[in-house]
Protein backbone atom coordinates (compact mmCIF):
# COMPACT_ATOMS: atom_id res chain seq x y z
CA UNK A 1 0.00 0.00 0.00
CA UNK A 2 1.20 3.51 -0.80
CA UNK A 3 2.64 5.57 2.04
CA UNK A 4 -0.04 8.23 1.45
CA UNK A 5 -3.33 8.13 -0.48
CA UNK A 6 -5.17 11.45 -0.29
CA UNK A 7 -1.97 13.18 0.76
CA UNK A 8 0.26 11.71 -1.97
CA UNK A 9 1.04 15.16 -3.49
CA UNK A 10 2.42 16.24 -0.09
CA UNK A 11 4.57 13.18 0.60
CA UNK A 12 7.81 15.16 0.28
CA UNK A 13 7.00 17.71 3.01
CA UNK A 14 5.28 14.99 5.07
CA UNK A 15 8.53 13.05 5.31
CA UNK A 16 10.25 16.15 6.67
CA UNK A 17 7.54 17.25 9.12
CA UNK A 18 6.20 14.57 11.51
CA UNK A 19 3.08 16.61 12.38
CA UNK A 20 2.08 16.75 8.70
CA UNK A 21 2.80 13.05 8.26
CA UNK A 22 0.54 12.16 11.20
CA UNK A 23 -2.20 14.46 9.87
CA UNK A 24 -2.12 12.88 6.41
CA UNK A 25 -2.15 9.41 7.94
CA UNK A 26 -5.30 10.32 9.88
CA UNK A 27 -6.96 11.73 6.76
CA UNK A 28 -6.12 8.57 4.82
CA UNK A 29 -7.46 6.43 7.66
CA UNK A 30 -10.79 8.27 7.64
CA UNK A 31 -11.00 7.96 3.85
CA UNK A 32 -10.32 4.20 3.84
CA UNK A 33 -12.59 3.62 6.85
CA UNK A 34 -15.50 5.41 5.12
CA UNK A 35 -14.84 3.54 1.88
CA UNK A 36 -14.80 0.12 3.54
CA UNK A 37 -17.76 1.02 5.75
CA UNK A 38 -19.73 1.95 2.65
CA UNK A 39 -18.89 -1.35 0.96
CA UNK A 40 -19.79 -3.22 4.18
CA UNK A 41 -23.28 -1.67 4.19
CA UNK A 42 -23.97 -2.98 0.68
CA UNK A 43 -24.98 -6.55 -0.19
CA UNK A 44 -21.75 -8.36 -0.96
CA UNK A 45 -22.54 -9.04 -4.64
CA UNK A 46 -23.47 -5.40 -5.23
CA UNK A 47 -20.32 -4.27 -3.40
CA UNK A 48 -18.24 -6.59 -5.60
CA UNK A 49 -19.75 -5.26 -8.84
CA UNK A 50 -19.36 -1.66 -7.69
CA UNK A 51 -15.76 -2.33 -6.69
CA UNK A 52 -15.05 -3.74 -10.17
CA UNK A 53 -16.37 -0.54 -11.75
CA UNK A 54 -14.35 1.68 -9.42
CA UNK A 55 -11.16 -0.33 -9.94
CA UNK A 56 -11.69 -0.48 -13.69
CA UNK A 57 -12.07 3.30 -13.84
CA UNK A 58 -9.23 4.33 -11.50
CA UNK A 59 -6.56 1.74 -12.37
CA UNK A 60 -5.91 2.65 -16.02
CA UNK A 61 -5.60 6.30 -14.99
CA UNK A 62 -2.62 5.46 -12.77
CA UNK A 63 -0.29 5.70 -15.75
CA UNK A 64 2.93 4.26 -14.33
CA UNK A 65 1.14 1.46 -12.45
CA UNK A 66 -0.97 0.59 -15.48
CA UNK A 67 2.15 0.42 -17.64
CA UNK A 68 3.80 -1.87 -15.08
CA UNK A 69 0.79 -4.23 -15.15
CA UNK A 70 0.92 -4.37 -18.95
CA UNK A 71 4.66 -5.05 -18.83
CA UNK A 72 4.19 -7.95 -16.41
CA UNK A 73 1.48 -9.39 -18.64
CA UNK A 74 3.63 -8.94 -21.76
CA UNK A 75 6.40 -10.99 -20.15
CA UNK A 76 3.99 -13.71 -18.98
CA UNK A 77 2.08 -13.81 -22.28
CA UNK A 78 4.60 -12.83 -25.00
CA UNK A 79 2.35 -13.88 -27.91
CA UNK A 80 -0.47 -11.46 -27.04
CA UNK A 81 -0.91 -8.27 -29.01
CA UNK A 82 -1.23 -4.77 -27.58
CA UNK A 83 -5.04 -4.87 -27.60
CA UNK A 84 -5.23 -8.15 -25.70
CA UNK A 85 -2.67 -6.95 -23.15
CA UNK A 86 -4.66 -3.76 -22.56
CA UNK A 87 -7.84 -5.81 -22.10
CA UNK A 88 -6.11 -8.05 -19.53
CA UNK A 89 -4.60 -5.07 -17.71
CA UNK A 90 -8.02 -3.46 -17.32
CA UNK A 91 -9.41 -6.77 -16.06
CA UNK A 92 -6.61 -6.78 -13.47
CA UNK A 93 -7.77 -3.42 -12.13
CA UNK A 94 -11.39 -4.56 -12.01
CA UNK A 95 -10.22 -7.55 -10.02
CA UNK A 96 -8.37 -5.28 -7.60
CA UNK A 97 -11.52 -3.21 -7.12
CA UNK A 98 -13.55 -6.32 -6.33
CA UNK A 99 -11.01 -7.48 -3.75
CA UNK A 100 -11.11 -4.11 -1.98
CA UNK A 101 -14.92 -4.02 -1.97
CA UNK A 102 -15.19 -7.60 -0.70
CA UNK A 103 -12.59 -7.18 2.05
CA UNK A 104 -15.09 -5.91 4.68
CA UNK A 105 -17.20 -9.02 4.00
CA UNK A 106 -14.53 -11.68 4.71
CA UNK A 107 -16.32 -12.80 7.88
CA UNK A 108 -19.51 -13.28 5.87
CA UNK A 109 -17.68 -15.53 3.43
CA UNK A 110 -16.68 -17.67 6.41
CA UNK A 111 -20.29 -17.92 7.65
CA UNK A 112 -22.20 -18.27 4.37
CA UNK A 113 -21.74 -21.73 2.84
CA UNK A 114 -23.20 -20.52 -0.47
CA UNK A 115 -20.32 -18.06 -0.88
CA UNK A 116 -17.48 -20.58 -0.70
CA UNK A 117 -17.29 -23.95 -2.39
CA UNK A 118 -14.40 -25.56 -0.49
CA UNK A 119 -12.64 -28.59 -2.00
CA UNK A 120 -10.12 -30.45 0.15
CA UNK A 121 -10.03 -33.67 -1.87
CA UNK A 122 -6.50 -32.89 -3.12
CA UNK A 123 -5.11 -32.49 0.39
CA UNK A 124 -5.71 -34.95 3.21
CA UNK A 125 -7.30 -33.18 6.22
CA UNK A 126 -4.27 -34.23 8.25
CA UNK A 127 -2.09 -32.21 5.84
CA UNK A 128 -4.02 -29.01 6.54
CA UNK A 129 -3.49 -28.75 10.28
CA UNK A 130 -0.96 -27.35 10.73
CA UNK A 131 0.71 -26.77 7.37
CA UNK A 132 2.09 -24.07 5.10
CA UNK A 133 -0.57 -22.95 2.62
CA UNK A 134 0.71 -21.09 -0.45
CA UNK A 135 -1.33 -19.23 -3.03
CA UNK A 136 -0.88 -16.65 -5.79
CA UNK A 137 -2.59 -13.30 -6.33
CA UNK A 138 -5.31 -15.09 -8.27
CA UNK A 139 -8.96 -14.12 -7.94
CA UNK A 140 -9.59 -13.10 -4.29
CA UNK A 141 -6.80 -14.91 -2.45
CA UNK A 142 -8.05 -13.27 0.76
CA UNK A 143 -10.94 -15.75 0.98
CA UNK A 144 -8.47 -18.58 1.67
CA UNK A 145 -8.53 -17.27 5.25
CA UNK A 146 -12.33 -17.41 5.25
CA UNK A 147 -12.18 -21.00 3.99
CA UNK A 148 -9.76 -21.98 6.77
CA UNK A 149 -12.08 -20.38 9.33
CA UNK A 150 -14.97 -22.44 7.95
CA UNK A 151 -12.82 -25.58 8.27
CA UNK A 152 -11.98 -24.67 11.87
CA UNK A 153 -8.27 -24.19 11.14
CA UNK A 154 -6.55 -21.41 13.06
CA UNK A 155 -4.00 -19.68 10.87
CA UNK A 156 -1.30 -17.05 10.70
CA UNK A 157 -0.90 -15.08 7.49
CA UNK A 158 2.13 -13.20 6.24
CA UNK A 159 1.39 -9.58 5.29
CA UNK A 160 3.11 -6.31 4.42
CA UNK A 161 2.09 -3.75 7.07
CA UNK A 162 0.94 -0.38 5.71
CA UNK A 163 3.25 2.52 6.53
CA UNK A 164 0.22 4.22 8.06
CA UNK A 165 -0.05 2.85 11.64
CA UNK A 166 -3.78 3.67 11.85
CA UNK A 167 -4.52 1.58 8.76
CA UNK A 168 -2.29 -1.18 10.12
CA UNK A 169 -4.30 -1.39 13.35
CA UNK A 170 -7.55 -1.44 11.37
CA UNK A 171 -6.21 -4.30 9.24
CA UNK A 172 -5.20 -6.31 12.31
CA UNK A 173 -8.65 -5.88 13.89
CA UNK A 174 -10.41 -6.93 10.69
CA UNK A 175 -8.59 -10.27 10.64
CA UNK A 176 -9.12 -11.05 14.33
CA UNK A 177 -12.72 -12.16 13.63
CA UNK A 178 -11.36 -14.89 11.34
CA UNK A 179 -9.08 -16.33 14.05
CA UNK A 180 -6.23 -15.21 11.82
CA UNK A 181 -2.98 -13.82 13.18
CA UNK A 182 -1.26 -11.37 10.83
CA UNK A 183 2.53 -11.65 10.81
CA UNK A 184 4.58 -8.70 9.42
CA UNK A 185 6.69 -9.74 6.45
CA UNK A 186 10.04 -8.42 7.71
CA UNK A 187 11.98 -10.91 9.86
CA UNK A 188 8.94 -13.18 9.92
CA UNK A 189 10.53 -16.66 9.82
CA UNK A 190 10.71 -17.05 13.60
CA UNK A 191 7.12 -15.84 14.14
CA UNK A 192 5.78 -18.19 11.46
CA UNK A 193 7.71 -21.12 12.88
CA UNK A 194 6.27 -20.30 16.31
CA UNK A 195 2.77 -20.24 14.79
CA UNK A 196 3.27 -23.67 13.22
CA UNK A 197 4.58 -25.10 16.49
CA UNK A 198 1.58 -23.57 18.23
CA UNK A 199 -0.83 -25.46 15.97
CA UNK A 200 -1.65 -22.71 13.47
CA UNK A 201 -1.39 -23.22 9.74
CA UNK A 202 0.59 -20.54 7.94
CA UNK A 203 -0.65 -18.72 4.84
CA UNK A 204 1.69 -17.09 2.32
CA UNK A 205 1.26 -15.47 -1.10
CA UNK A 206 4.39 -16.20 -3.10
CA UNK A 207 4.09 -14.96 -6.69
CA UNK A 208 5.57 -11.52 -5.90
CA UNK A 209 9.25 -10.60 -6.22
CA UNK A 210 11.37 -10.73 -3.06
CA UNK A 211 14.53 -8.71 -3.65
CA UNK A 212 16.75 -10.73 -1.31
CA UNK A 213 15.35 -14.05 -2.55
CA UNK A 214 16.76 -16.67 -4.92
CA UNK A 215 15.98 -16.86 -8.63
CA UNK A 216 13.09 -19.16 -9.52
CA UNK A 217 11.79 -19.57 -13.07
CA UNK A 218 8.36 -17.98 -13.48
CA UNK A 219 6.87 -17.88 -16.97
CA UNK A 220 10.29 -18.77 -18.33
CA UNK A 221 12.19 -15.94 -16.64
CA UNK A 222 14.05 -15.83 -13.30
CA UNK A 223 12.16 -14.06 -10.51
CA UNK A 224 13.74 -13.34 -7.12
CA UNK A 225 11.64 -15.45 -4.75
CA UNK A 226 11.52 -16.33 -1.07
CA UNK A 227 12.50 -19.87 -0.09
CA UNK A 228 10.86 -19.45 3.31
CA UNK A 229 7.59 -21.35 2.66
CA UNK A 230 9.45 -24.51 1.63
CA UNK A 231 12.08 -24.12 4.35
CA UNK A 232 9.37 -23.78 7.01
CA UNK A 233 7.64 -26.93 5.77
CA UNK A 234 10.91 -28.88 5.70
CA UNK A 235 12.06 -27.64 9.10
CA UNK A 236 8.73 -28.35 10.79
CA UNK A 237 8.05 -31.57 8.86
CA UNK A 238 4.64 -30.35 7.69
CA UNK A 239 2.97 -30.13 4.29
CA UNK A 240 3.38 -27.33 1.75
CA UNK A 241 -0.14 -27.11 0.30
CA UNK A 242 -0.97 -25.07 -2.83
CA UNK A 243 -4.35 -23.32 -2.61
CA UNK A 244 -6.31 -22.03 -5.59
CA UNK A 245 -9.19 -19.55 -5.58
CA UNK A 246 -11.53 -19.27 -8.57
CA UNK A 247 -14.31 -16.74 -8.90
CA UNK A 248 -17.58 -18.43 -9.83
CA UNK A 249 -19.83 -15.37 -10.14
CA UNK A 250 -19.70 -12.00 -8.44
CA UNK A 251 -18.70 -12.70 -4.81
CA UNK A 252 -18.94 -16.50 -4.96
CA UNK A 253 -15.78 -18.58 -5.00
CA UNK A 254 -14.34 -22.06 -5.26
CA UNK A 255 -11.37 -22.64 -2.94
CA UNK A 256 -9.39 -25.82 -3.55
CA UNK A 257 -6.53 -27.21 -1.48
CA UNK A 258 -4.25 -29.35 -3.63
CA UNK A 259 -1.90 -32.24 -2.91
CA UNK A 260 1.20 -31.15 -0.97
CA UNK A 261 4.37 -30.18 -2.83
CA UNK A 262 7.23 -32.53 -1.98
CA UNK A 263 10.90 -32.51 -3.06
CA UNK A 264 11.54 -34.65 -6.12
CA UNK A 265 14.94 -35.71 -4.76
CA UNK A 266 14.65 -36.58 -1.05
CA UNK A 267 18.41 -37.22 -0.98
CA UNK A 268 19.25 -33.61 -1.91
CA UNK A 269 20.33 -31.16 0.78
CA UNK A 270 17.71 -28.93 2.39
CA UNK A 271 18.57 -25.87 0.27
CA UNK A 272 18.13 -27.79 -3.00
CA UNK A 273 14.93 -29.42 -1.74
CA UNK A 274 13.53 -25.99 -0.87
CA UNK A 275 14.45 -24.59 -4.31
CA UNK A 276 12.84 -27.57 -6.01
CA UNK A 277 9.64 -27.21 -3.99
CA UNK A 278 9.38 -23.47 -4.74
CA UNK A 279 9.99 -24.14 -8.43
CA UNK A 280 7.17 -26.69 -8.47
CA UNK A 281 4.94 -24.17 -6.72
CA UNK A 282 5.68 -21.42 -9.25
CA UNK A 283 5.12 -23.84 -12.14
CA UNK A 284 1.71 -24.68 -10.68
CA UNK A 285 0.82 -21.01 -10.28
CA UNK A 286 1.89 -20.20 -13.84
CA UNK A 287 -0.35 -23.01 -15.09
CA UNK A 288 -3.34 -21.63 -13.16
CA UNK A 289 -2.66 -18.06 -14.30
CA UNK A 290 -2.53 -19.19 -17.95
CA UNK A 291 -5.96 -20.76 -17.47
CA UNK A 292 -7.46 -17.58 -15.95
CA UNK A 293 -5.20 -14.64 -16.82
CA UNK A 294 -7.90 -12.02 -16.21
CA UNK A 295 -8.01 -13.03 -12.54
CA UNK A 296 -4.31 -12.36 -11.86
CA UNK A 297 -3.51 -9.20 -9.89
CA UNK A 298 0.04 -8.28 -10.91
CA UNK A 299 0.47 -4.64 -9.88
CA UNK A 300 4.06 -5.02 -8.56
CA UNK A 301 7.19 -5.39 -10.69
CA UNK A 302 7.94 -9.12 -10.87
CA UNK A 303 11.01 -9.34 -13.10
CA UNK A 304 14.12 -7.17 -13.59
CA UNK A 305 13.79 -4.26 -16.00
CA UNK A 306 14.42 -5.30 -19.57
CA UNK A 307 13.13 -8.87 -19.09
CA UNK A 308 11.35 -10.32 -22.11
CA UNK A 309 10.18 -8.21 -25.01
CA UNK A 310 8.29 -5.47 -23.15
CA UNK A 311 9.22 -2.13 -24.80
CA UNK A 312 8.53 0.03 -21.74
CA UNK A 313 10.60 -2.30 -19.52
CA UNK A 314 13.49 -2.16 -21.96
CA UNK A 315 13.31 1.61 -22.27
CA UNK A 316 13.18 2.02 -18.49
CA UNK A 317 16.26 -0.15 -18.17
CA UNK A 318 18.17 2.23 -20.45
CA UNK A 319 17.29 5.27 -18.38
Amino acid sequence: MAEFIIGAPLKGPARRYPWLRRLLWRIDFVFVWLLLKGFRLLPVDLASRLGARVGGWIGPRLASKHRLVRDNLAIAFPTLGAGSLEHLARACWRQGGRILAEYPHLDRFARDAARLDIDTTGADPVDLQPCVIACAHLSSWEVVGSALTRLGIANATLYSPPTNPYLDRMLLRSRAVLNCELVPRDNSARALLKALRGGRSVGVVVDRRVDDGEDIEFFGHPKASSMMPAKLALKQGCALVPARVRRLKDARYAVSFHAPITPRDPAADEREQARDMMQQLHDRFAEWIREEPADWLCTKRLWPRGTGSSPSEANAGQG
